[in-house]
């Protein structure tokens, strides 16, 4: 396998400016790497939700802030009833979950 200098595609040129490693890593960005032998680089299934998460808590849909007050305001009154069962249930789902997950 040779190594060439890389090239800039709309002029021609060679960039000298920076080491070729340089220039892709750390760059954040998901296009596929041109290398002109049709390589490409896949972005993984974890990144993907990763980049989704992100999006979401970017806009402000993390939690939902009328369904928060109504429970502030249950536990003010003294009104608030927590079924333990349905907890411990709930608690359960989600280890068992996490454990398919790691699995």
């Amino acid at each position: 396998m040779k190594i060439t200098p890389s090239t800039d595609l709309a002029t021609g040129k060679a960039d000298s400016a920076a080491p070729a490693g340089s220039r892709a890593v750390g760059s954040g960005k998901s296009e596929p790497a041109s290398t002109g032998e049709g390589a490409s680089i896949h972005i993984s299934e974890l990144s993907t939700q990763l980049q989704a998460l992100e999006a979401s808590l970017a806009a402000g849909n993390e939690f939902d802030a009328g369904k928060v007050e109504q429970i502030k305001a249950a536990i003010r009154d003294g009104t608030l009833s927590i079924s333990a069962p349905i907890v411990a249930d709930r608690m359960l789902a989600v280890v068992k979950e996490m454990l398919t997950k790691v699995s």
